[in-house]
């Protein structure tokens, strides 16, 4: 029996779930890829989500791996709503007008002054891909520390996106936006990050040529560096924060804990918790800490 796989929204192979079960099957599969010209031209979509990707057939069914869990991908399934607006319909009036421009494009084009924030944005940019550590870290500080609203922040990434899938994308946004009202708030530090993720600067130097001969114990606070600092190591040429961080981090949280004080009712929560949380079945004893891990099982900036 030959089976044909409609690839309705991109070319992806590797996280294909109707592609894998029809491989298993050990027959014949066609793959079905449809152009159409309205879907090309919607605001997420870009054609390096087709470009970057080979021909399905040229991989081997024992090549693909497992798909997402399903549950994923449900929460678009069942509210299709959620790529345009907020999961908790209370927090979609958190942050009303337009975004603040300048903010939004220096965030865009890997110009925050933050060093790791704008090594990922520029790498995701030449490559159209980054690991999920610091997707999550783009689109937190992107919400928080600049209090953009999330919808531009989200668009932007899901065009860069190689491996862009609207299922896991806009509900990972959203997630990451403090805009589910049933998850705590995710406020990543970039220079914590930075300092943990690319202790000695390799990540940074690589993508921001303006750093490549500040020494490790400057590169992920370069706007510390005196006068005499830059002239000697370089650096002078690299923007200055947007903001500062540590105080835009604490408006955020303020401004987020007191509107969903105001704002937030137990019904619309209860909705949202019963439509997309967790459902694993009954209630089980949380186990004790494992004691601290030394290694992390995150994939590298450099993987």
């Amino acid at each position: 029996m030959t089976t044909v796989v409609w690839f309705k929204r991109d070319l992806r192979t590797r996280d294909h779930a109707p592609l894998v079960a029809a491989a298993t099957l050990a027959e014949p599969v066609i793959p079905l890829y449809v152009i159409e010209d309205e879907y090309w031209q919607q605001p997420d979509t870009s054609g390096r989500q087709s470009s970057e990707y080979p021909a399905p057939e040229t991989e081997k069914p024992e090549q693909l791996p497992l798909p997402p869990p399903v549950f994923i991908f449900q929460k678009l399934e069942d509210e299709p709503e959620l790529e345009f607006r907020a999961m908790h319909r209370e927090l979609e009036g958190m942050k009303t007008g337009p975004n603040n421009s300048e903010r939004l494009q220096r965030w865009q084009q890997g110009q925050t002054g933050w060093p790791l924030v704008d090594a990922c944005m520029r790498s995701l940019q030449h490559t159209g891909w980054l690991n999920f550590r610091m997707r999550a870290m783009l689109m937190a500080v992107a919400s928080y520390q600049l209090w953009l609203h999330w919808r531009d922040p989200a668009l932007q990434l899901a065009r860069l996106f190689t491996d862009f899938e609207p299922g896991i994308h806009y509900s990972q946004a959203q997630m990451q936006s403090g805009l589910t009202g049933i998850n705590a708030l995710r406020i990543y530090n970039p220079v914590l990050q930075s300092q943990k993720l690319d202790p000695n600067g390799e990540f940074i130097r690589r993508w921001i040529p303006e750093l490549a001969g500040v020494p490790r114990e400057m590169i992920h606070t370069p706007w510390l560096m005196t006068p005499t600092q830059k002239a000697k190591f370089g650096g002078n040429t690299y923007i200055a924060p947007v903001c500062d961080h540590e105080q835009a981090a604490r408006a955020a949280r303020k401004a987020v804990g007191d509107f969903r004080k105001q704002h937030i009712s137990r019904e619309e929560t209860g909705r949202v918790l019963d439509r997309h949380g967790s459902r694993k079945g009954p209630h089980q004893t949380r186990p004790k800490a494992a004691a601290k891990q030394t290694q992390d099982n995150q994939l590298s900036l450099f993987d």
